[in-house]
């Protein structure tokens, strides 16, 4: 059979069950089990409107309960820019020895920072590279 009527629906949990609401149909039915929601959602589609289950398809979102969402978006969002400060303090360290090394030797290059000499050849060769972004800045 081919689809005739394809709706959104949003599933959360209250107490022991799964609460399934499809908005656009105003309807809501319930499950316990998490296995069971697609299913439930999509019989829920076809009684509302008069279809075969198969002529029907649900999209059901999970929704974490309370402020968990936000959480998560937030959380999301604070490690894209700590990966973007990363990049940022790569370059920047490459930048800076780079600019060291001109007049100064590999060793007191990496005595003025506190790093090692191999961390300073890393970082010059990185930026000889045409510079490539490290993504492992502890060492620096």
């Amino acid at each position: 059979m081919t689809i005739k009527r394809e709706l959104e629906a949003v599933a959360h949990k209250e107490g022991k069950w799964w609460e399934i609401r499809i908005h656009e149909l105003d309807r809501v039915t319930q499950t316990s089990r998490t296995k069971d929601i697609q299913n439930m959602a999509t019989d829920l589609a076809a009684i509302a409107l008069n279809l075969d289950p198969d002529e029907t398809k649900v999209n059901v979102t999970l929704r974490p309960p309370g402020d968990i969402m936000s959480r998560w978006t937030q959380a999301r969002e604070d490690a894209e820019r700590a990966q973007e400060l990363s990049t940022k303090a790569a370059s920047e360290s490459r930048a800076v020895v780079a600019e060291l090394s001109r007049p100064f030797t590999i060793t007191e290059v990496a005595r003025m920072l506190g790093i090692s000499t191999q961390c300073v050849s890393q970082l010059k060769a990185k930026k000889s590279l045409g510079g490539g972004v490290s993504t492992n800045t502890n060492r620096l």
